[in-house]
């Protein structure tokens, strides 16, 4: 089958994520895949599966991103499509636009995954217009048949994301060099207990909950540090107000902020605990949740969300009442005063993720006579 996976962006990023491992287990099993996004850091990745890259940004939101739909239409009547898999809005719309006036005979099926609890707006219902619909957990899917879709729809489907375990190995530690070139570029986090709240930088994501939590360990734990891992989008100066309040609430010190970094697993694995304080919306799904405990690193997280479902599958002991922060802070402390055991679990396994994506393909173009 030939599959494309059209996104804004090859950026590091949860939906990217997906639709980068989908083409890979694609690939793998000798499929061909075209992947319709802006040029990022994953693009390493596509190349080394061996697919096809049209490097055109259609989640750019300028009037100027419309003629894709024309220059789209061109391209799949020259190249036969099966399936076209969206990941985000602006491109659904583009990609929904073009193959509307393409013949019935030459009209790829047309699927969309649901990563986020999208804004309701005519806007995002182009998210559930796909003939197949998946929601990356049952916390959307539940949002999804709200908003959007008849409760007996047949054409939505659960489909959680999955960690590589491979990548992600239970008991994996960081290698002696790294902890030294971590040390050398952080020296402040040496002989330190490191608290990581990974995450890009947007206000949702709990980034000042997680200072506040710190002002308040700090008399009782003087061995701990925190960071934040992830990146802010050019131009925007939130992370300032961010360091502004590190700095009132008396933590600049022992906070810091290392932007984006492709080592995750390691930061993650050097960890005491890692955190994930979405809150408004709840994360839909939050990737980093599974990895961390797959790699037997305890989590601290709201129990709402996408989150609620891995953490009650994998770690029911690190869900916190949902913004309670005394719950949270009662909760930090017990864990720093005694490390729980996380046990190992094939829950959320990437494999699973994949198969459940591949038999979904398989079913639909059979029910149109692709198979």
């Amino acid at each position: 089958m030939h599959v494309v996976q059209a996104l804004v962006s090859l950026g590091l990023g949860g939906s990217e994520l997906v639709a980068v491992e989908t083409t890979e287990h694609l690939r793998a099993a000798g499929h061909r895949v075209t992947v319709i996004a802006a040029n990022g850091a994953l693009r390493c990745r596509v190349d080394a599966a061996g697919a096809d890259l049209l490097d055109w940004p259609i989640g750019r939101k300028r009037l100027g991103t419309l003629s894709y739909i024309r220059q789209l239409r061109a391209w799949l009547l020259e190249n036969p499509v099966d399936i076209v898999h969206v990941h985000s809005r602006l491109p659904a719309w583009i990609c929904y636009l073009a193959l509307k006036k393409l013949p019935m005979d030459k009209r790829p099926v047309f699927i969309t995954t649901m990563h986020g609890q999208y804004s309701v707006s005519s806007y995002s219902a182009i998210m559930a217009r796909g003939d197949e619909v998946i929601a990356v957990s049952r916390h959307i899917r539940d949002y999804t048949l709200k908003y959007y879709l008849p409760p007996e729809s047949r054409k939505l489907h659960t489909i959680y994301g999955g960690t590589n375990r491979d990548e992600f190995p239970f008991g994996y530690q960081p290698a002696p060099t790294w902890f030294e070139r971590t040390h050398d570029e952080f020296p402040e986090l040496k002989n330190k207990r490191i608290l990581l709240l990974p995450g890009r930088l947007s206000r949702y994501k709990g980034h000042a909950t997680f200072i506040e939590l710190l002002a308040r360990l700090q008399p009782e734990f003087n061995d701990i540090h925190g960071v934040i891992l992830g990146r802010a989008k050019p131009g925007s100066r939130y992370i300032n107000e961010l360091e502004g309040l590190a700095q009132r609430n008396g933590v600049a010190s022992e906070l810091t902020f290392c932007g984006a970094r492709t080592d995750m697993r390691d930061w993650m694995a050097a960890a005491s605990l890692v955190f994930n304080l979405c809150s408004d919306p709840p994360e839909a799904f939050g990737r980093t949740v599974p990895e961390a405990l797959a790699l037997g690193v305890p989590v601290i997280a709201w129990d709402h969300g996408g989150v609620k479902e891995i953490l009650a599958e994998m770690f029911p002991a690190g869900a916190v009442i949902p913004d309670h922060q005394p719950a949270l802070f009662e909760k930090t402390c017990a864990l720093l005063r005694q490390p729980p055991r996380v046990p190992q679990s094939e829950a959320f396994s990437l494999h699973a993720s994949m198969d459940q994506t591949m038999a979904l393909y398989r079913t639909v173009l059979t029910s149109v006579g692709k198979s």
